[in-house]
């Protein structure tokens, strides 16, 4: 098994990671933006924006929350070429291309059109997914979203893969009795945990 991590590795944003669950073939979880100390002094540049992985292999994008530091970078990939599903809950594709348009707005282009463009094909691309139903991505890896209480759509990753066993991504948890939240519930159990 294979993870690579993309970001959130020498801190908290920027979240991107990779799960190779078999030769050629892996989904990515988060593809965010790096923000504040992380994008200051060497490096603080494009380069921190680009795609500068290959995504050959990338099959989808699996999207736990919108927050800016996990989804950030979406623009990005799409400009790349990624032509894959990018699978999110039902409340999260709602938010999802309100928060791009505003983080193309203000990082990128006032440019009506190109940031309608955007917008479209990252709405063709969406996946709304029901929480606590496994998905099939691929031959050899399903998804399934459980609710993360974090922000309105949240969720955390299960993948469930052929050789691998199950994989967890924890992506950002909410804290218990939150008032309009439902609190999180962990896993019945995996064979790798990300956090």
């Amino acid at each position: 098994m294979t993870i690579i991590h993309h970001g959130a590795v020498n801190g908290v944003t920027g979240s991107c990671h990779e799960l190779v669950y078999k030769p050629n073939a892996s989904v990515l979880v988060d593809c965010g933006l790096f923000q504040g100390a992380e994008t200051s002094g060497s490096g603080a540049t494009a380069n921190k924006l680009a795609i500068d992985f290959s995504i050959d292999a990338v099959q989808a994008l699996i999207v736990p929350h919108v927050h800016i530091d996990h989804v950030g970078r979406i623009p990005y990939l799409l400009a790349a070429g990624f032509p894959g599903p990018i699978y999110c809950s039902k409340p999260s594709a709602v938010l999802l291309p309100l928060v791009i348009e505003d983080a193309v707005k203000v990082g990128v282009t006032h440019n009506r059109r190109k940031i309608e463009a955007v917008v479209d094909r990252l709405r063709s691309q969406l996946v709304p997914l029901d929480y606590n139903q496994w998905q099939s991505v691929d031959e050899g890896l399903s998804i399934r979203l459980q609710r993360a209480g974090h922000i309105l759509g949240s969720a955390y990753v299960e993948c469930k893969t052929l050789s691998l066993g199950k994989v967890a991504f924890s992506g950002d948890l909410g804290a218990p009795h939150t008032p309009l939240l439902p609190a999180p519930k962990p896993p019945y159990g995996c064979d790798v945990l990300v956090i």
